[in-house]
């Protein structure tokens, strides 16, 4: 089947950095066109069922209408296979990355798993467990090309909040131009800038987004300190990483 609409960016993640909001303030925009639900999730578990599968979400009458369209799973950060599955699909490609402090993300992404009824072990018994049960899981992915683990996906606490070493992957393949990096607590304070910001990027005129009075939030009882401390210590390497390798200090405490 012959397909005239195309995405031309992605949200790719990463997971709790914001992107439910962002995905229905761009969607907002008169210009762009989004699929009637967020995460797709086809380069990541539902890449068998083929290109045609995909492209069904975008031609659509609206979307035919607009100048750009595009779509939020922020699962294809993580996937160790989804960036040169979108590259090899869309080689030129724009996408949009947000990234949160990787202690509040990786607590964040607890209780979100928490709330749905997947996990009932403390914080600190997951992120204690987490380097064993993860152990190996990557690798399986480049063995089965079709391979798909709800124990990585699920149990990524603190692997999904090392940004760098998954960034590395997308930059081998995609120009840096090609990939916008948002710091979310800059999206959570200014969310009108920064929507103004991607529309640059996507080469789009500027629109005043209605925003919502808040964010989609959820409450849950704070970190204890002792836990932030340690994370806090534990992410400093990888936050000295990802600062070299964008060029950007991040300023995460």
């Amino acid at each position: 089947m012959d397909f005239t609409k195309t995405p031309d960016f992605i949200i790719i993640g990463a997971q709790k950095s914001g992107t439910s909001t962002l995905f229905h303030y761009l969607n907002k925009h008169p210009e762009i066109f989004m699929p009637w639900r967020k995460e797709l999730h086809f380069f990541d578990e539902n890449y068998s069922k083929g290109l045609d599968w995909y492209l069904h979400f975008f031609n659509k009458k609206k979307a035919i209408c607009c100048s750009c369209a595009g779509e939020a799973s922020p699962y294809y950060f993580f996937h160790p296979l989804v960036a040169s599955r979108i590259y090899d699909a869309f080689p030129e490609i724009k996408l949009i990355l947000l990234l949160r402090n990787p202690v509040n993300r990786s607590y964040s992404q607890y209780h979100h798993m928490k709330r749905k009824g997947r996990i009932s072990l403390s914080f600190e018994h997951c992120i204690h467990l987490e380097q064993e049960i993860m152990k190996g899981r990557k690798d399986a992915f480049f063995k089965n090309s079709m391979h798909s683990d709800l124990m990585f996906r699920r149990f990524s606490f603190l692997a999904r909040s090392r940004y760098a070493e998954q960034l590395m992957e997308w930059y081998k393949l995609f120009g840096r131009e090609q990939i916008l990096i948002i710091k979310s607590e800059d999206y959570f304070r200014d969310s009108q800038a920064i929507c103004q910001q991607i529309f640059q990027f996507l080469g789009l005129p500027a629109f005043t987004i209605p925003l919502k009075s808040t964010h989609k939030s959820s409450e849950y009882p704070p970190m204890k300190p002792e836990t932030r401390q340690q994370l806090q210590s534990y992410f400093e390497p990888f936050n000295q990483e990802l600062n070299q390798l964008v060029g950007r200090d991040f300023g995460w405490q």
